[in-house]
């Protein structure tokens, strides 16, 4: 299909991954288990670079927001103009959460006892500080994680000494820097969160595959070649990406001709006027689904004419270790975050819109997030537009897969050798993660036993 394009084809499209991973079944428990997810909690989130929020979520020095996952907690604060840091979102005094939603602030005070913390984490002043004599208050300040900045987004890592963040990114900055990709020039108009009764790996692997689809969106077959879709896995790299085509029927579905293809893949779009649309003479219905959306969005002022079309149409998804999802180029402007809930069956997707902003023109920032709980429909938020429908037939696999992994007498999820590739990916990069974390946990002990001895 790249070869087929008329336009320059970023180099990006062609870097295939093609690193082979072993299909073996997943044990179930990593999904049930409250011991895997405390391992979880112990040597995965404590360690791991992870998106807190987007830049344009904490605009003005004050601005804060809360970070939570898992036990840890982090207010992601722009300290002034040029910064911004996390700090441990509790009090020295009794630890008590400084705040427990997003906002504003001068400087965090301690609902308790009135303790209170300026910006940048220094402590402002204590109540009866006659009776702290014993405190340094030049060292008496809120513990940070680290944090770096990409695309607009901003990252922790609560680790002390944590992998470079370049190292982290691997060859996200390469890929993004495609012309039209830089998620940093785009604006998040919406965001959403979703609670969900499965785990959070449940959650997320639903959304790294196209496989699901000839059952789970059957109206989407007669458009979208999931069975076509070109899953990337680059050796020695975390980081892996799929590529669905749109404008070709699923194999797994009936023969359908170009005129069919085209009018349902504008079903979406325009409902059933689509139905009295014609195929422009001499394209395919690739070729027209994609003149559609070029189109549309130089109507809106954006600088597409040179844009390919698989660029314009398809599903172009990166997942970024361990919990973010990312699309590419025009075809949607998707960002997926998932977290753990309270307990293994339990977990939150967060959908954001990541929109392109026209030269001259302005979109409203989406800085509050519209709650959706686990018996809810996704129609709950109307700015999801058509992907609520989309959405709420996902949502009718996930608390189901949760009970039928609980309730599964054999070993474990069977996955396929191409098309679900990531899904064991990511679980290969999991063990190594936590396992390199858990040497690293046990060495520091070993250290501080070390000082701790005392010497002849």
């Amino acid at each position: 299909m790249l070869d087929a394009e008329v336009r320059p084809v970023p180099p990006v499209l062609r870097d295939c991954g093609t690193a082979r991973v072993p299909p073996r079944p997943i044990d179930r428990g990593r999904y049930t288990s409250p011991a895997f997810a405390a391992r979880e909690a112990a040597l995965l989130w404590p360690r791991t670079w992870q998106m807190a929020c987007r830049l344009e979520d904490i605009p003005e020095p004050g601005d804060y927001v809360v970070y939570s996952v898992g036990p840890l907690s982090f207010l992601v604060t722009r300290v002034s103009p040029t910064e911004v840091a996390a700090h441990v979102n509790a009090c020295l005094h009794r630890g008590r959460m400084l705040r427990e939603a997003d906002g504003h602030a001068t400087h965090f005070r301690c609902p308790f006892h009135g303790f209170s913390w300026n910006l940048d984490g220094s402590c402002r002043a204590l109540v009866n500080g006659w009776d702290f004599p014993h405190v340094d208050l030049q060292a008496f300040r809120l513990p940070r994680a680290h944090v770096a900045t990409w695309g607009g987004f901003v990252f922790l890592n609560p680790a002390p000494e944590p992998e470079p963040f370049a190292r982290f990114l691997e060859f996200l900055p390469a890929h993004y820097a495609t012309r039209g990709w830089d998620l940093g020039a785009r604006v998040k108009a919406v965001h959403v969160r979703k609670h969900h009764r499965c785990n959070w790996k449940v959650a997320l692997e639903a959304f790294i595959e196209s496989f699901h689809v000839t059952e789970t969106h059957r109206s989407a077959m007669t458009y979208l070649g999931d069975a076509m879709t070109q899953y990337d896995v680059w050796e020695g790299c975390r980081t892996t990406r799929m590529i669905s085509p749109r404008g070709l029927a699923s194999p797994n579905g009936p023969s359908l001709s170009e005129l069919e293809v085209f009018r349902a893949g504008m079903r979406p779009a325009l409902g059933d006027r689509a139905d009295r649309l014609d195929l422009p003479p001499g394209l395919s219905a690739r070729a027209a689904l994609a003149d559609m959306r070029r189109r549309a969005l130089l109507a809106e002022g954006l600088d597409v004419a040179d844009v390919t079309d698989c660029e314009l149409i398809d599903t172009i998804q990166y997942h970024v270790f361990p919990n973010l999802v990312l699309w590419a180029g025009w075809g949607s402007y998707l960002v997926y975050r998932f977290l753990p809930g309270e307990t293994p069956d339990s977990c939150t997707m967060e959908v954001m819109f990541l929109v392109p902003v026209p030269e001259g023109r302005t979109v409203p920032v989406a800085r509050e997030v519209t709650e959706i709980g686990a018996g809810e429909s996704h129609a709950a938020a109307p700015q999801l537009g058509g992907f609520a429908a989309v959405f709420d037939e996902d949502m009718s696999n996930l608390a189901a897969l949760q009970k039928g992994l609980h309730a599964m007498a054999s070993a474990g999820p069977v996955t396929g050798l191409v098309q679900e590739a990531r899904i064991r990916h990511f679980h290969a990069c999991l063990d190594a993660f936590m396992a390199e974390a858990g040497m690293a946990e046990a060495g520091m002990a070993e250290a501080g036993m070390a000082e701790a001895e005392p010497r002849a």
